[in-house]
């Protein structure tokens, strides 16, 4: 039960990160005079040495996702990870194209980490259990209809067998 709750707390606190993005420039401080800010990095790590770090591309059904969950109260569970070798995605995809299904880099459901108020992340580890598998994009998919919530393309890497990949989104507000 308490892993219903985490997961119910998870879908509120991304929602809130999309409507404070759709309006950073919309929403102040009335005393501070500051602007809400919202931010999302994606790092993808080979066998524990950093490829690279960048934003995201939160999708059009993405954002969709987050309106139904605010004006109908619909479930968001935004945890399922995928690895491809495939064209960088942008806001009109509702999926990835060329996902790996074989070789150990199948998706798979993150594991959920709150970084403190208003940061958390989803990440997950792959290994590889075959050889020469290039991967040069990522997407974090709503587990609930398996939708493309945001994407990214990376630095194309080739794993052998054993090589680790690590994929960790990053979401935050402050």
């Amino acid at each position: 039960m308490e892993k219903k709750y985490l997961v119910g707390m998870f879908s509120v606190l991304v929602l809130a990160m999309f409507v404070v993005g759709m309006n950073i420039g919309n929403v102040k401080d009335s005393t501070a005079g500051d602007n809400l800010k919202y931010g999302s990095d994606v790092c993808i790590y080979k066998n524990d040495e950093l490829i690279e770090c960048k934003h995201n591309t939160v999708t059009t059904a993405g954002l969709n996702m987050v309106a139904s969950a605010l004006a109908y109260g619909e479930a968001m569970v935004i945890t399922n990870l995928t690895l491809g070798n495939g064209t960088t995605p942008i806001a009109a995809h509702t999926a990835l194209d060329s996902l790996w299904i074989t070789g150990g880099l199948e998706g798979a459901t993150g594991t959920v980490n709150s970084n403190g108020n208003g940061n958390w992340s989803v990440a997950h580890t792959w290994t590889s259990t075959g050889d020469t598998q290039l991967v040069n994009i990522t997407g974090l998919y709503n587990a609930t209809n398996n939708i493309l919530f945001a994407g990214t393309s990376f630095t194309a890497t080739t794993l052998q067998t054993d090589d680790q990949l690590k994929v960790n989104y990053t979401l935050y507000v402050t």
